[in-house]
């Protein structure tokens, strides 16, 4: 049974690697379209963490309404039974008993009783409030990790976003400088045949392209790991059928990082010490509960009565934990070290994240100012090459003179599609980074 699952599982994840790897494209199939944000939006709904953040508030409400029953009575019941081996007595003279009337009989050897036992906080000193705000700060700071996690998976989608992008346009150029080699193998034949050109020249075309064919498979290789990183984040088959769209150009003004799940961690820790300090303070405050106890046995209150009866006290009880007054002074004094340790780990971020901000503004402003001039530098180099290739024809210029030519014209071409996925890539990267894509 086990052997038939494991089959089942292989083949159909076997299978979908082969349908990423060699797509069938039926003319009625349509290719699927993904935009960055639908990627983005797709990993937030479904990737497990989503539902990690309902756990968490859950989790929360049940500690809220836990702290809450310190409000509710307390009740407790108890039944007890024992045989003694001696018991109290008292020896008066029997004179004396009947002058006054007193009749002192002897204890029982065989005792019981029960009894149920009320109470009822009344007054706290506050230390209930400032118990669920601190769970609630805890459940707060959970969640803003949770979120700092997803944050992280969108950075990755980024990342994987470009890669594709860029893997794509690497292989469009390897299959370009293919097709260029098969046009010059006639060429170069034609050199042979006349005498201009060896025949080790049409050999080395042939390893080229041979060598270009291995690049091809590499890339393609490599473009398939990324779909399947990519599938694993938004929870659905991505193949090679699927056409990643670029996306739009952004200029983001407001480089406002604030609402960073990892920023707003400071705000919160800073908020929890400040809640532990007043917890600090709150143990020193007197506890004022209320309590009913009820008895039914022998003996009850009264020690000298063993006769089964009621008997029951009510009153008022003050706790006070006066070893708060001295002991929690150290105490206060690492929940000021932490606060400030908070501070400075919040100044070294805010240093550390304007930086990533200014290296990212820096990169965009260069993929910028290069994809101005990739448009020249592409129709340089291709003029450069189809003089190359009349040369080669000619026999004027050396195959590997014209490989040098039909290479720096595919890196222009390629650096083009580099620096324009890089500059609308950085600005997207950008909102990531600022936690702005929500």
């Amino acid at each position: 049974m086990k052997r038939s699952k494991r089959k089942a599982f292989i083949g159909k994840w076997g299978l979908w690697i082969i349908g990423i790897v060699f797509p069938v494209f039926v003319s009625a199939q349509t290719p699927k379209h993904y935009t960055l944000d639908e990627l983005v939006h797709l990993a937030n709904e479904r990737y497990p963490y989503a539902s990690q953040l309902g756990l968490v508030n859950r989790q929360n409400i049940e500690s809220q309404k836990s702290i809450d029953t310190q409000w509710l009575p307390h009740t407790s019941a108890l039944v007890k039974s024992s045989y003694q081996s001696e018991v109290s007595s008292i020896s008066i003279p029997k004179d004396i008993e009947s002058k006054f009337g007193i009749d002192i009989g002897e204890g029982k050897k065989l005792q019981y009783q029960g009894g149920v036992s009320v109470s009822q906080l009344v007054y706290d000193g506050g230390a209930g409030h400032i118990q669920k705000r601190i769970s609630g700060l805890n459940s707060d700071m959970q969640a803003r990790q949770i979120k700092l996690s997803m944050l992280q998976i969108e950075d990755e989608i980024d990342n994987l976003f470009e890669t594709v992008l860029v893997l794509k346009e690497q292989i469009k150029i390897v299959q370009f400088k293919q097709a260029d080699l098969k046009l010059r193998k006639k060429d170069v034949s034609y050199a042979i045949q006349n005498g201009i050109s060896l025949k080790t020249d049409m050999q080395e075309i042939d390893a080229s392209i041979i060598q270009l064919g291995q690049q091809e498979t590499e890339l393609t290789m490599s473009l398939c790991q990324r779909y399947v990183e990519l599938s694993s984040f938004v929870q659905e088959p991505i193949d090679s059928t699927a056409i990643f769209e670029l996306p739009q150009s952004e200029d983001i003004a407001d480089k406002d990082y604030s609402t960073r799940p990892d920023y707003e961690m400071f705000a919160l820790q800073i908020q929890n010490a400040e809640w532990k300090m007043k917890e600090l303070n709150a143990e020193i405050v007197p506890r004022l509960t209320l309590f009913a106890n009820g008895y039914y046995g022998r003996p009850g209150l009264n020690m000298m009565d063993y006769t089964a009866h009621y008997s029951g006290i009510v009153g008022v009880s003050l706790a006070w934990n006066l070893d708060a007054l001295y002991n929690n002074t150290h105490r206060r004094n690492l929940i000021k070290i932490d606060k400030e340790i908070t501070r400075n780990r919040q100044s070294i971020y805010q240093i550390n994240m304007n930086k990533q901000i200014d290296d990212l503004d820096i990169d965009l402003s260069k993929n910028r100012k290069l994809a101005d001039s990739d448009d020249e530098m592409v129709k340089i180099r291709s003029n450069i090459k189809e003089v190359a290739s009349i040369q080669l024809k000619n026999g004027t210029l050396t195959l590997t003179d014209y490989l040098i030519k039909l290479n720096d014209e595919a890196q222009a071409m390629i650096n083009k599609s580099i620096h324009r996925i890089g500059y609308l890539m950085d600005g997207a990267k950008m909102k990531t980074l600022l936690n702005k894509n929500n």
